[in-house]
């Protein structure tokens, strides 16, 4: 049974243990939409609402299912159809994925050492199709499979987008860095 099929009724304690433990999650979650849609403003909506559909849902998620990959889910699909309606940001047609090498199953993180205001920006630089599953990946931790499912794509999918958000994020990170050690700021300090 996946996440989001009705499980057989639940009883009150059951609904509060769930309850908390989607309230555990709050923190990731905001996280994610800041980096999905990158502001604040629109992330704590979003994220209003996400907790809104999922509280309002409780009833129907199987209580043995991991909660955390469902919110994401649900954000997710959110933040995909506010995109859609808004006419904002439209999706960057990506080349074949199936001609890309595989990627490496487990890459080191392109931000070891940096500041988060230095990751967000990179973050924030990538498309859309690359961004989703770098942040819930590498930045939630969410595994593979969940990933896959969260955005509805192919694992194999998954680790293509990652692995070129990883070389992009590199590549974006390097350039800052580089910008910022010739700064008017950076020749100035011993």
């Amino acid at each position: 049974m996946t996440s989001w099929q009705r499980p057989p009724r639940q009883r009150p304690e059951q609904l509060e243990r769930l309850e908390r433990e989607l309230l555990s999650h709050l923190g990731p979650v905001f996280d994610t939409a800041v980096r999905l849609c990158g502001s604040r403003v629109e992330a704590q909506d979003l994220v209003q609402e996400v907790y809104e559909r999922a509280l309002g849902a409780t009833d129907r998620l199987d209580p043995a299912a991991p909660a955390r990959p469902w919110l994401f889910t649900i954000l997710y699909n959110l933040v995909r159809n506010r995109r859609r309606q808004q006419g904002r940001h439209p999706e960057v047609e990506l080349e074949d994925e199936a001609d890309l090498p595989a990627a490496a199953p487990e890459e080191p993180p392109a931000w070891a050492g940096l500041t988060p205001e230095m990751l967000d920006v990179g973050v924030r630089q990538l498309p859309l199709k690359l961004r989703e599953p770098l942040v819930l990946r590498d930045l939630q931790g969410l595994s593979y499979r969940e990933v896959a499912e969260v955005l509805g794509i192919p694992a194999g999918t998954v680790m293509s987008r990652l692995h070129r958000a990883r070389q992009q994020l590199r590549a974006a990170l390097a350039a800052a860095i580089s910008a910022g050690a010739d700064s008017p700021q950076a020749r100035r300090r011993p």
